[in-house]
């Protein structure tokens, strides 16, 4: 029997249902004030789609009830003991990440480009070498263009919503159709009313359609060294 990992929190357990992933049992395991939630798992039964959108409701189920740090779905350990292991080597960075997502959920904000890059026109006089040669300086300063104005964006962002840098991720260019990915840190209470900030603020930059998602358990915020 293995186990399908989905949050780590501070013990003591909260209380919750006992029914992980398909209704199986859902377990906690303990060591050093730190713990695991997780579905006790066959390994010879393979987790599909609709597991991760269950994956998802366990951890708002499980944030709800204590601070934790979602899992990545998917996420397996062979056995209770391997999954303690685990924690104990990340114990001091695992008790620091606890600490910042306390009492705070993520919204998170896609900004995508309206309009792909024009092409630059070039002289038909020019020869081929020479025009492939302008044609890659044109698509370069194309792209450093895009790279500067989805840092001016973020920019604007992080001081429009007076946040500590901390508690912003962020990644620009992505691919050639996102100008920027960003995710914020904000005290639960307060998530709904920072949602309609963020959307208020992109919708002021003509050029990208913003994306506005959450609030939701603090996946990004999750992640340690």
């Amino acid at each position: 029997m293995t186990l399908i990992a989905h949050a780590i929190a501070a013990a003591p357990p909260a209380s919750l249902p006992h029914r992980g992933l398909r209704g199986r049992p859902l377990s906690w395991s303990e060591t050093g004030g730190l713990g695991l939630w997780s579905t006790e798992w066959d390994p010879d039964v393979k987790l599909e789609r609709p597991d991760a959108l269950e994956h998802h409701q366990l951890v708002e189920r499980i944030c709800a009830a204590q601070t934790c740090l979602p899992v990545r779905f998917g996420t397996a350990f062979e056995t209770s003991d391997a999954a303690l292991e685990s924690l104990d080597k990340r114990a001091a960075a695992l008790r620091a990440a606890l600490a910042r997502v306390a009492g705070k959920s993520e919204v998170a904000l896609t900004l995508l480009w309206r309009e792909a890059p024009a092409p630059a026109a070039l002289q038909s006089a020019v020869g081929p070498g020479r025009r492939y040669m302008e044609q890659r300086r044109a698509e370069y300063g194309a792209r450093e263009g895009r790279r500067l104005r989805a840092e001016a964006m973020v920019e604007e962002l992080i001081v429009e919503l007076a946040i500590e840098r901390p508690l912003v991720w962020y990644e620009t260019g992505t691919s050639a159709s996102v100008a920027v990915s960003l995710a914020v840190l904000v005290p639960t209470e307060q998530a709904l009313e920072r949602k309609a900030q963020l959307e208020r603020i992109a919708a002021r930059f003509s050029d990208v359609a913003p994306v506005v998602n959450g609030p939701w358990p603090p996946y990004t915020f999750a992640r340690i060294e």
